[in-house]
């Protein structure tokens, strides 16, 4: 099955093109029956002016008309591959400085309510006898949280870079 993607202020009739090869004789009839094949194939062409550029469309077979040849597809230049490592590595940075900051927040919840002098005055007020344990646990759960996270993003952080590098091998 083969698709295509819509252009900006596209027609019925660029789409079939773009979709089929009409050249040659009969054309006028090889576009009405791509245009045909293509509406019932994709409904939301119904509308053409609401649909945004780059919908994908699925292209059917027609009975003796042929579809278009595909662009040929090369892979990423090693200018882009470049830039997008440059991505990833600021990418793996911005993940590295909001986990510290994440961590160092947790820190400071956990010792909150450890601190003595915060510990003598909720002693006084039975309200927030429990939330002081529950505020220390909630950090730890935290912590815990955030650092299986962070292993979780940097690990897909790795698969990019790996998938990435086997784009120009």
């Amino acid at each position: 099955m083969k698709f295509i993607a819509t252009k900006t202020e596209t027609s019925m009739a660029e789409l079939a093109h773009q979709a089929f090869d009409l050249k040659g004789s009969k054309s006028a009839i090889k576009l009405k029956q791509a245009e045909a094949a293509l509406r019932q194939a994709n409904p939301q062409l119904d509308d053409l002016a609401k649909l945004p550029a780059g919908t994908l469309v699925i292209v059917p077979d027609v009975p003796g008309v042929h579809t278009a040849p595909l662009p040929s597809l090369t892979g990423p230049s090693a200018d882009v591959i470049a830039q997008l490592e440059l991505v990833l590595a600021g990418a793996k940075n911005v993940l590295r400085q909001a986990a510290s900051s994440q961590a160092q927040e947790s820190d400071t919840s956990s010792s909150l309510a450890k601190n003595r002098a915060l510990v003598k005055i909720v002693e006084k007020i039975p309200s927030l006898q429990s939330r002081l344990p529950e505020v220390a646990d909630a950090a730890k759960a935290e912590t815990k949280q955030m650092a299986d996270d962070e292993a979780a993003h940097l690990k897909g952080l790795a698969q990019l870079k790996k998938d990435l590098s086997s784009l120009i091998s």
